[in-house]
């Protein structure tokens, strides 16, 4: 998301916080808040995206069955998270039988230019997998892909936004993620 003194001579120019803010400016911002998520956090979640060209969807609905979901190549891309603590559940709440955990939700943090540097983007119907331990993954779905993210808590002092904010929630049937 590196910006150019050609994109911010635009047809409708943004001028507020020009003194201050120059293209550069804002890429060495950037650039350090990512050395920070890549480098010092090292945080990382697995990106399932699904292929809407190649998924099957229902004519009626515009929606797919799990089993028929294609996903682009996985792409691990680093973040800023954050789960949200389990809940005990059970299924019958009168006499307390069939207990069962449930992994909270998951919300991160992304840069737009990670997003573009590993050549993906982030849409709600997608996986992510959150890698818990060597041999266990835990998967959720995109809620919420913080595509409006051109607040002032996502943009570099009210004038460009450089990161998103993302919503997931558990998956909750293990057979939805048989083909990840």
């Amino acid at each position: 998301m590196k910006l150019t003194t050609q994109e911010i001579k635009r047809k409708n120019p943004i001028n507020r916080n020009n003194f201050f803010l120059s293209p550069e400016t804002v890429n060495f911002q950037i650039a350090i808040g990512m050395e920070y998520v890549n480098k010092i956090l090292n945080q990382t979640v697995v990106l399932y995206q699904v292929d809407r060209e190649k998924t099957k969807v229902s004519d009626i609905y515009n929606e797919a069955n799990y089993k028929d979901l294609v996903f682009k190549t996985p792409v691990e891309i680093n973040v800023m998270y954050k789960l949200d603590k389990s809940e005990l559940k059970t299924y019958d709440s009168q006499v307390m039988k069939g207990y069962y955990v449930k992994v909270g939700q998951l919300y991160f943090n992304v840069f737009e230019k990670e997003l573009e540097e590993n050549g993906c983007d982030i849409n709600r119907g997608d996986y992510i997998g959150l890698q818990v331990t060597p041999d266990h993954m835990e998967y959720f779905i995109v809620a919420d892909d913080g595509r409006v993210n051109y607040d002032n808590a996502h943009t570099l002092y009210g004038t460009v936004p450089y990161f998103r904010s993302v919503t997931c929630t558990v998956v909750t049937d293990i057979t939805e993620t048989a083909n990840l």
